[in-house]
């Protein structure tokens, strides 16, 4: 080859050159046309917006929410919002006076670099994890870029029901980058992370409280690196008035009956009738919270325990009512520590009032035989003490009243939120 071909060669190689470098003239006839063609040219959307590629990207996050909903059945917690983006492109800078001073401009997320936020806990994990859909976004003269893609998210929070209807549930998104270590995004939230103004109310839960908390991210895989996220924690309560009309006030309605029934006589015909009835509607209730209420996880549900324990003293409460019956229809001789008992608790005025309240001190000394002059005629001895079973039967069963009464006061107590 001559030298002549050689500086040839040289001259279109330089050309070349220069040419790669140096951005065509726009053909357009707008500023604003010009101007993105400028600030796209040699742009490389895949590389990390940063001069120094030692230097971090910090990115910064806030949820503007506009809906959530949280799924018991299938514990997920969904939110509906906007999400708020702000980093900085050193690659995306110009100088408005060049430009009849634009000081905005709006490009594609396709058309430039975003970060690759994820949410690490999703509910499908086959989904795609990527935040940032294809939307457009603010680009200011300075580099910010502010992007706001609307968000669907459906994660996962396992329920604790134990408190319900009166529940309150603890719920973590965790929001990280997928690909890029820590010493490439700095991800960072808003000091007012989630924002609630244009909420729409749930109906069945209400957003009590929110915060933040960042995870260094140090695994001991990849010590030299740092993979950190953030978790936004939403405390949510449930706004339990129909939960408590349909499932608090019934347990309520059986309390009842069985405190009704055990203030009537075991010799009542009405009581035995009430006590099969009591015990039928103890069993649909059951049925009915069961139904309602998903039994996941280690922590029952306190009312189904509660419905539970009062559904056995229902079964206890005919049992004792039966037992009480016969016992008070014998017609043998009582052994001698039952009406030990009965004339124990006949001398003790408090003994009368509280569970021999129907017997009045004459009427109890009658019984027993002990009235003024009973000693003299003891024909009807053997009477009175058969009158001994009827006694018997009753101290038991106002005994049991007061179980009853003090067993119900504690189970409420534990439901109480």
């Amino acid at each position: 080859m001559n030298s002549v071909s050689i500086v040839f060669f040289f001259i279109v190689f330089t050309a070349i050159g220069a040419d790669d470098l140096t951005c065509p003239p726009s053909n357009s006839g707008t500023t604003y046309v010009k101007l993105k063609d400028a600030v796209l040219c040699n742009y490389d959307s895949s590389v990390r917006p940063v001069a120094n590629h030692q230097n971090s990207t910090a990115v910064s996050f806030k949820l503007v929410m506009k809906y959530f909903n949280f799924n018991i059945e299938t514990s997920t917690f969904s939110v509906d919002a906007w999400l708020s983006l702000y980093w900085m492109d050193q690659h995306l800078t110009w100088n408005p006076s060049d430009h009849e001073n634009i000081k905005n401009i709006y490009l594609y997320t396709y058309e430039l670099w975003t970060p690759d936020l994820s949410v690490y806990n999703l509910a499908n994990q086959g989904e795609d994890p990527e935040l940032v859909s294809t939307i457009r976004c603010m680009v200011s003269y300075q580099g910010i870029v502010m992007c706001v893609p609307p968000i669907h998210i459906d994660f996962l929070c396992v329920p604790n029901l134990a408190k319900y209807p009166f529940d309150k549930q603890e719920c973590k998104l965790r929001i990280g980058s997928w690909m890029h270590k820590g010493e490439e995004i700095d991800l960072k939230a808003d000091k007012s992370v989630v924002n609630t103004v244009d909420l729409i109310p749930n109906g069945e839960w209400e957003i009590l409280s929110h915060s933040t908390v960042k995870h260094k991210g140090v695994y001991s895989c990849c010590p030299n690196n740092t993979y950190p996220s953030i978790d936004v924690n939403f405390t949510i309560r449930r706004l339990a008035g129909s939960h408590a009309a349909t499932m608090v006030i019934p347990v309520i309605v059986c309390v009842i009956l069985t405190i009704t029934l055990l203030a009537l006589s075991p010799m009542d015909k009405e009581r035995l009738i009430l006590a099969y009835v009591n015990l039928l509607v103890h069993f649909l209730e059951v049925q009915n919270v069961a139904w309602q209420i998903p039994l996941k996880g280690d922590n029952m549900p306190l009312i189904i325990i509660f419905s539970r324990d009062s559904l056995l003293l229902a079964v206890f409460a005919l049992i004792f009512t039966l037992v009480f019956r016969s016992l008070m229809m014998k017609k043998t001789m009582p052994p001698g520590w039952v009406s030990g008992i009965i004339s124990g608790i006949l001398v003790c005025k408090p003994g009368q009032f509280i569970l021999l309240n129907n017997y009045s001190v004459k009427q109890a000394a009658a019984a027993k035989g002990e009235e003024d002059g009973a000693g003299i005629v003891n024909t009807n001895t053997a009477v009175n003490n058969l009158q001994d079973w009827e006694l018997f039967g009753k101290i038991l069963d106002k005994l049991f009243f007061i179980i009853y009464i003090v067993a119900y006061f504690v189970m409420i107590i534990s439901l109480l939120p």
